[in-house]
């Protein structure tokens, strides 16, 4: 029996990068995996190269930037007909810009996608998740806790992505939904640059980035987290070579949250 077999994962940002990863090693795990994402032909190859693998995969095309979709979304997560036990928040944008060309659009945009459309998700979910048992699991990166020049929306978005998860941790503690944070710590393709944008980097520029498939294991492994550990900030890369190295390819809840970045304390 594979370890996410009967359970229901849902991935945003799933056609590209860290999602697409993410969304493969779930679905290798057993999970039937709802791929959510916004550039609709990169979405249905996304769809049609896992199907054709025979994972147990589906689609639902979703601008996360404008919120009744999100709120749509969530209204079907929560759902008896969705049933979802796991929630992947990757999507992102990241706009590189100084302050003072960041408009109100880029800004508007980037908290939408990167920080309103994971908390009205974790919102709609969190109930269900506390009583059948569920995890959710926020992307966050190095500017979830460093400031980067240039990158002013994407770092608020970033540290209140770190925020909520804390702090839902604390309320829910206690409960059957575990809410953590990954950061890659790795570089890998930007889940924000297409397909069509990629194809045009130089060789030597691809070779730069690790494969996000690679990191696939720590979605495996937070996904079984039902209650714990919870409120913690992971490091992928970190996570899936400790995977990796134990001779059983797992990691008990005392040696995972030994490997967390930091820790809210009092959510356990």
């Amino acid at each position: 029996m594979r370890p996410l077999d009967g359970r229901h994962a849902v991935v945003t940002g799933a056609s590209r990068g860290l999602g697409y990863g993410a969304a493969i090693a779930l679905a290798r795990a057993g999970a039937r995996v709802t791929l959510v994402a916004e550039v609709a032909d990169e979405l249905e190859a996304a769809r049609a190269h896992l199907a054709g693998h025979g994972l147990p995969v589906e689609a639902r095309c979703v601008d996360l930037s404008q919120r009744a979709q999100v709120l749509a979304l969530g209204a079907w997560l929560a759902s008896d007909d969705a049933a979802a036990d796991v929630l992947v928040n990757n999507a992102a944008v990241l706009p590189i810009r100084p302050m003072t060309d960041t408009t109100d659009e880029v800004w508007d945009r980037t908290l939408a996608v990167n920080l309103s459309a994971p908390f009205l998700l974790m919102r709609a979910v969190a109930s269900r998740f506390a009583d059948r048992g569920g995890a959710v699991i926020n992307v966050s990166s190095r500017a979830g806790v460093h400031g980067f020049a240039d990158e002013t929306a994407y770092c608020a978005a970033k540290f209140g992505v770190e925020g909520i998860t804390r702090a839902a941790a604390l309320e829910w503690r206690g409960s059957r939904v575990s809410f953590n944070t990954v950061t890659p710590g790795a570089r890998i393709k930007p889940t924000g640059i297409t397909a069509a944008e990629y194809a045009d980097w130089s060789a030597e520029r691809r070779a730069a980035l690790r494969d996000p498939e690679a990191l696939g294991p720590v979605f495996v492994r937070l996904s079984i987290a039902h209650g714990a550990p919870t409120g913690c900030r992971f490091d992928a890369w970190r996570v899936c070579e400790a995977l990796a190295a134990s001779p059983d390819g797992w990691l008990s809840d005392e040696a995972l949250t030994a490997l967390a970045e930091t820790m809210e304390h009092g959510a356990a």
